[in-house]
């Protein structure tokens, strides 16, 4: 709530979680990463595959699938709750979200981002902690067509991008044809981001700590899109507190704005898509993914500092997170201070193998090879 200051409270992210079978009992590296979504006040994550038996799949580059059974895995992976606002949940139609939703929170796990109705799809999940509440509110950036809600049409609960593209008059008279000459803009559909920050806005009348999770960026690289920094910072102006980003399948920059985080990208913490068929195109793409990720602690004291410790992870041979050795979490450490450079962000590696970010514009960059 506005004004009100909460005692200390911990809450824990992880990136795409997208396993396509049973993965129970856990590998000790997964349940040791677990544990701390486990401990957590508040954990949430990205669940990101349809749980479907057949199923007709919709019109798309690519359909993923995973066996329903799966979703007694969940309790074991300590997660308070997941959203489900992403473009491969609709994979197998609204039915398809229908069942996993259904299937996801008959192990006591609730699922957002999906509603009969777009207020549905848009509502805010509440959890009381102690008589402190964090209010989420799950959106999604990537819209397969057909899948977002409205006011009569089931779906997920949107925030439209426009794309355009801009070319140089003077530089295409000099170069006509050369790609540079384009320029890719991006942008919030207006009504949706006026309807996110509107949902944002009420939340914090009732909610101590606001979380946006929202799917957003490019699949796979460095690159965030134009779009993503302006809106994080149009959804913290309007009160959200964290902003959880998840889509990448690389680690992604972390940044503060106003005090407040905003991760832009976490990795993936099951990437089990790939051992499934699927185009050359994608698997191509897939050949590309990074297997490295954080999961993501942060701790909100009693003056409202957001203080950001991450646990660097790779995958094993089954795609499942497992914590990173020391010199895979030095590597991890250096490029998320690579990246997360520009926005004046500080990641310092520690000695037990985790790390911090901090916003210090005096001195961004990294001490990870200190």
């Amino acid at each position: 709530m506005d004004g009100h200051q909460v005692t200390s409270l911990r809450l824990a992210f992880t990136g795409d979680i997208i396993p396509i079978r049973p993965n129970s009992p856990l590998p000790d590296g997964m349940a040791s990463l677990c544990a701390i979504l486990e401990d957590a006040d508040f954990s949430l994550g990205n669940f990101e595959i349809a749980l479907v038996e057949g199923g007709a799949p919709t019109e798309k580059l690519l359909n993923i699938k995973g066996d329903p059974a799966l979703a007694a895995d969940l309790p074991a992976m300590g997660l308070d709750a997941v959203t489900l606002a992403n473009n491969h949940v609709p994979d197998y139609g609204v039915d398809g979200i229908r069942q996993t939703r259904a299937l996801v929170e008959a192990q006591g796990v609730p699922a957002m981002g999906f509603g009969e109705t777009l207020d549905e799809a848009r509502a805010l999940h509440v959890k009381e902690i102690d008589g402190r509440t964090v209010g989420v509110i799950a959106c999604t950036c990537l819209t397969p067509t057909g899948m977002t809600a409205a006011e009569t049409r089931a779906g997920l609960s949107p925030l439209r991008i426009h794309t355009g593209y801009e070319i140089d008059p003077w530089y295409q008279m000099e170069e006509p044809g050369d790609p540079s000459v384009v320029r890719i803009r991006t942008r919030p559909f207006d009504d949706d981001l006026a309807a996110m920050q509107a949902a944002i806005r009420a939340a914090r009348t009732t909610c101590d700590i606001v979380i946006v999770t929202i799917h957003w960026g490019f699949g796979s690289g460095d690159d965030l899109a134009e779009y993503q920094e302006p809106l994080a910072r149009a959804l913290i102006d309007a009160g959200a507190d964290v902003i959880h980003g998840h889509h990448p399948h690389a680690i992604h920059p972390v940044a503060f704005y106003k005090g407040r985080p905003i991760l832009f990208g976490l990795g993936t913490f099951i990437g089990q898509q790939v051992f499934l068929d699927a185009p050359q195109q994608v698997l191509d793409m897939w050949a590309e993914m990074s297997p490295d990720g954080m999961l993501a602690e942060i701790m909100v004291d009693a003056a409202g500092t957001y203080a950001v410790t991450l646990h660097p992870h790779r995958f094993d041979v089954d795609r499942l997170a497992r914590p990173a050795d020391p010199v895979e979490a030095r590597e991890i450490a250096e490029r998320l201070a690579h990246l997360s450079a520009p926005f004046g962000t500080f990641v310092e590696f520690r000695e037990d193998g985790t790390l911090t970010a901090s916003h210090q514009p005096s001195r961004p960059g990294s001490s990870a090879v200190a």
